[in-house]
């Protein structure tokens, strides 16, 4: 049984549990988060979380005038330990409730506790408006909603750093990649939200600056900032009363390995984590068959000269397939095209001295031309649902999570036999969460947490190329893989040790 989850509010006087049964605030009824994106092209928004409280007392009812703007976070409690339980419930013999109920008397500490056991879904800040309306039991239910404090990102649009140089004609956020970096996280912080973490992602050589008249948000700064091959979508990251904002790189490669007892797994924060069956999930049989993507663009920036003054156009960066793609999807262009403010080409006459231009490697190339192949060649469920009476959050936390899952693999679905036209599985594969929906219900007095989650398909690494001598000791019904599956396999493990919080059964 799932633990039940747990809301934290901060009106300036630090954390408290809301549904907290000692303290009798209010009952967490239920929630739901729309989090994430929709599809690899599209950057995410900020998450936003619509809860109903059930208020007995009318306590919070007769303050939610002045709800607006306070603090929350929510979290699900993992499995309670010895040494969470309250000091008032006594000793063993003193209980006198089954030991499955325990969730119901245990509460974790305030998220910001390092001690914390307890796994944070979602933190924001509750938004205007909502509504009251009495309750069955003579309460109240209090039905608001919060937006996560990537929010703060997109409503800062001031003028960046200018520089009084006639050359660049009244322009601001003049500066270099980091410099403009560090000043957007120093304004954020200001403001309470989120700094960005780039998490190894260069940024690139110059970047062009903006027009007196253009003030766009600093979610948009931060995207234009860090395009590049890596492919990174900014997603924001919660740990503890904290959270960050981070890049998820959709085309960098993931490592399948093989485990000694012939289980595929992947690493990720470097927990090991062991494919989930698909008898575990609730998924629709039907694929998604996507149009394909024959090349990404770069809408990168040049920079010229007139008179003196500096203007800036629109130059493109186009990374084709290289030759991977069958000829047949080749045939009608489609692009995925991004915005960047990188400053690839220097037409200034030497007027434009604040930095050297931004180029792409043959590197980046090839590893787009190995992404495009991939993403046209791999197909995902359409629908995906993963839910806590089949999946424990307890065990899987980064199942349930208003942020990327990170890389995961699904096997022993009906699709997983299915070859695709380069010998290699077309369903079987690292797969990541890149959006969702969260919900929370009670039903017939037992808490349900759910994961509508939309997923993209990441790029297995493919430099080796095992062989039948490479295996694992085991009969072939031992493996329980497909034949296809070996030809992505790049690591056979020497230890099968389960860390029991990251595998699955």
């Amino acid at each position: 049984m799932m633990q039940q989850c747990f809301m934290f509010i901060d009106t300036g006087n630090g954390w408290t549990p809301v549904n907290d049964s000692a303290k009798d605030i209010a009952a967490l009824d239920s929630f739901t988060i729309q989090w994430g994106s929709d599809s690899i092209d599209e950057q995410p928004e900020p998450a936003v979380m619509t809860f109903t409280l059930r208020d007995k007392t009318g306590r919070l009812a007769g303050q939610a005038l002045t709800l607006a703007g306070m603090k929350v976070i929510v979290q699900f409690s993992d499995q309670p330990r010895w040494q969470d339980l309250q000091p008032s419930m006594g000793c063993w013999r003193d209980l006198r409730i089954p030991i499955d109920s325990l969730h119901k008397t245990y509460s974790p500490d305030s998220p910001d506790s390092p001690d914390s056991p307890s796994e944070t879904m979602f933190g924001g800040t509750v938004s205007t408006g909502g509504s009251i309306e009495p309750a069955s039991d003579d309460g109240w239910l209090l039905k608001l909603s919060a937006t996560s404090r990537m929010a703060v990102w997109k409503r800062l649009q001031s003028q960046g750093p200018t520089d009084m140089a006639a050359k660049w004609d009244g322009a601001h956020w003049i500066g270099t990649p980091s410099a403009r970096l560090k000043e957007m996280n120093r304004r954020a912080s200001a403001q309470g939200a989120p700094e960005a973490h780039l998490d190894g992602l260069a940024l690139p050589s110059s970047v062009a600056p903006y027009t007196p008249s253009d003030h766009p948000s600093q979610l948009d700064l931060l995207h234009r900032l860090t395009v590049g091959p890596r492919l990174p979508q900014w997603h924001e990251v919660y740990d503890g009363a904290a959270s960050t904002i981070r890049p998820l790189f959709l085309a960098d490669p993931i490592a399948v390995h093989l485990s000694t007892d012939g289980r595929l797994n992947v690493l990720a924060d470097g927990a090991t984590r062991y494919a989930l069956s698909a008898a575990d999930i609730e998924a629709s049989t039907d694929l998604s068959i996507t149009e394909p993507l024959t090349q990404v663009v770069i809408n990168a920036k040049r920079v010229k000269s007139d008179n003196g003054k500096l203007s800036f156009d629109d130059v493109e960066i186009t990374m084709g397939d290289q030759n991977r793609l069958p000829p047949q999807l080749t045939a009608m262009q489609k692009s995925l095209t991004i915005d960047s403010d990188m400053l690839a080409v220097d037409e200034s006459g030497g007027v434009w001295n604040s930095g050297p231009v931004a180029t792409v490697s043959d590197t980046d190339r090839a590893n787009i031309a190995q992404w495009l192949e991939s993403n046209d060649l791999r197909m995902v469920p359409e629908n995906v649902t993963f839910n806590s009476t089949r999946i424990d959050p307890a065990r899987l936390p980064w199942l349930y999570k208003a942020s990327p899952s990170g890389p995961f693999i699904i096997v022993k679905a009906k699709a997983s036999a299915l070859t695709g036209s380069d010998g290699r599985p077309a369903f079987t594969g690292p797969i990541t969460t890149i959006g969702g929906t969260l919900s929370y219900r009670w039903r017939n007095g037992k808490p349900t947490l759910t994961q509508e989650a939309t997923l993209a398909a990441l790029r297995p690494l493919l430099t080796k190329q095992i062989t039948w001598a490479d295996l694992p000791t085991l009969s072939w019904q031992q493996l329980d893989l497909h034949i296809c599956d070996l030809s992505m396999i790049q690591i056979i493990d020497t230890s099968s040790a389960i860390d029991e919080k990251e595998g699955t059964q």
